[in-house]
């Protein structure tokens, strides 16, 4: 009788698996980048509209209203013109508005029941303000900053003619604003708000207001309460004559920080960067390079969804 020969299962030896697991790691990985990539993308795509959207309704505040709202923007304007600024804007828009009433009042408690029944009926501003480290401000336009400006006009006017800001009654807004990413870090009462991905919150430059033959109008995340950081200023750029203008001269700039939350850094205060090159340019002395956090920011005249993908740098 005759034995028939055994077959040979042989298995994977240590060093094989080894080899198979690093394969199957490094596929992981690079399936990892291109997920991560393609998420990163449709996040600043989405800031992108957002930006394109709160821009549209700027231009629609103006066609309906002859004029962008005003920034508050504290650099080039002191307080009380900023305050002039904003009444100025207002009566234009309301020849009967009498803004010795138009005006939130904490100093009593009459004025700080109006105030919460306005922020619970409206919700144009929050509540509680005056318990605030900064209750000085509470409710104060002249408190109003480039974060803040927008938000309030385009949050729509009471039907009172005499107090549009104060007033009771129904409001018409030119945009929604998602209420669970409206935001008051400064405790003044008035509201800021951030994109759905990053808890910096967009800047409002009016063109007005760009700078004032001096320095750049600003707004400083580096020592003003924010969840931001870094300093937003306008950006410059070249014109079709090949001279220095600024980006949206004559209308305005919304800036996003983009998914960093940076918005750039600054040395002097006359410094700006241009757009979209990103470098130095002779016809702007005082121009800079971006810094590496202005590649993700997003702008309301920008091409491309994010500042890194309209330059060649």
């Amino acid at each position: 009788m005759t034995s028939r020969p055994r077959a040979c299962h042989r298995g994977f030896t240590l060093v094989e698996l080894l080899v198979v697991i690093t394969i199957i790691g490094i596929l992981a990985g690079l399936a990892l980048v291109g997920i991560r990539t393609a998420v990163v993308a449709a996040q600043n795509a989405a800031m992108k509209v957002e930006v394109a959207n709160i821009a549209q309704a700027l231009d629609l505040y103006k066609q309906d209203n002859g004029a962008y709202p005003p920034d508050g923007n504290t650099i080039v304007l002191t307080a009380t013109q900023r305050t002039t600024a904003l009444n100025r804007h207002l009566q234009k828009i309301f020849p009967q508005r009498n803004s010795g009433t138009d005006v939130f009042d904490t100093s009593t408690s009459t004025g700080r029941d109006y105030i919460k029944q306005i922020a619970e009926d409206t919700g144009i501003i929050r509540d509680g303000a005056w318990d605030g480290a900064m209750d000085t401000d509470a409710y104060n336009f002249a408190a109003l900053d480039p974060t803040e400006a927008y938000v309030l006009f385009l949050m729509g006017f009471s039907p009172d003619v005499e107090n549009p800001i104060t007033g009771t009654g129904e409001r018409t807004p030119i945009f929604e604003f998602d209420e669970t990413r409206l935001t008051d870090e400064d405790d003044d009462g008035w509201w800021s708000y951030h994109p759905k991905f990053t808890e910096a919150e967009y800047v409002y430059f009016n063109a007005k207001t760009y700078d004032d033959g001096t320095n750049v109008a600003e707004y400083d995340f580096t020592s003003d309460p924010g969840l931001a950081d870094g300093i937003a200023r306008p950006y410059g750029t070249i014109n079709a004559n090949g001279d220095f203008a600024w980006a949206e001269d004559g209308k305005f700039q919304l800036i996003c920080a983009g998914l960093d939350g940076h918005f750039g850094s600054y040395t002097d205060p006359d410094e700006m960067k241009m757009y979209p090159s990103g470098t130095t340019q002779s016809v702007a002395s005082t121009s800079v390079a971006y810094s590496l956090e202005d590649f993700d920011n997003i702008v309301n005249f920008g091409e491309a969804a994010t500042l890194e993908s309209d330059t060649d740098l």
